[in-house]
């Protein structure tokens, strides 16, 4: 069961801790839906918080002791996991309710960063262009597609927000014109309007249930020939 209220308190008390930490606010870099969602007014709940290491960070010299011991802190951990390229701890604070996942994925990429004020702290997050871009790259890329992706997509591209190209490139090799046309197929070949409120229904009001359900995908794709028009170059460019 998901109680957004607590859950987005618990998130907002991890989140304090780690940028209050000396070494982590310095290393660790915000970034994905939560991020979007606290900072940039995102319409849909979201329930993990996910970062990065800044990109001149020692990975070998990050306290990942620290880090373990805040989120333990604030939850009873289920899973605590340090992998080849992610630390990643999975946690419920109480029986019942929606687990938070707190993930740092080690692999570097062409970031740029911004920052936000944050209950009187600075938080490090990775600017619109560069969480749009890993955002369209996961779109193909998770083992199983994410219809939150698919919203958050959706909703980045009618925000007209630019995407860090470099970030498209390094990640699946392609222009982004080019990936943008493999995202539209992919998403065809995968998702139907019967399905794609699996693990996105949760996240949203029940107005917004309905309007995903009948039109999320036809705005989605609508959306996607119009910036595949941009990046052609048949259109106006955005901002960067």
């Amino acid at each position: 069961m998901l109680d957004t209220q607590i859950h987005e308190t618990v998130m907002k008390r991890i989140l304090r801790e780690i940028y209050q930490h000396q070494q982590l606010q310095s290393q660790l870099v915000f970034k994905g839906g939560t991020c979007l969602y606290f900072f940039y007014d995102l319409p849909r709940f979201s329930t993990d918080l996910d970062f990065s290491f800044h990109q001149q960070a020692d990975v070998e010299q990050v306290p990942r002791v620290d880090l373990a011991k805040i989120v333990s802190q604030n939850l009873e951990i289920k899973r605590d996991e340090d992998k080849r390229f992610t630390w990643l701890w999975i946690g419920s604070f109480d029986k019942g309710k929606q687990k938070v996942k707190v993930e740092v994925n080690k692999r570097r990429f062409s970031d740029t960063y911004t920052e936000h004020e944050f209950y009187g702290l600075t938080v490090r997050s990775l600017d619109l262009q560069s969480m749009f871009a890993h955002k369209l790259c996961a779109v193909t890329d998770r083992k199983k597609l994410v219809n939150r992706d698919l919203y958050d997509t959706w909703w980045l591209l009618t925000k007209n927000v630019a995407i860090n190209n470099q970030i498209v490139q390094e990640r699946t090799g392609q222009s982004v014109a080019d990936y943008l046309l493999v995202v539209k197929s992919y998403i065809r070949k995968n998702v139907s309007h019967s399905h794609v409120l699996q693990g996105l229904g949760e996240v949203l009001a029940e107005p917004q249930k309905d309007w995903a359900r009948d039109h999320l995908l036809d705005e989605l794709f609508f959306e996607l020939e119009l910036r595949i028009e941009v990046e052609r170059g048949g259109g106006r460019n955005y901002p960067g």
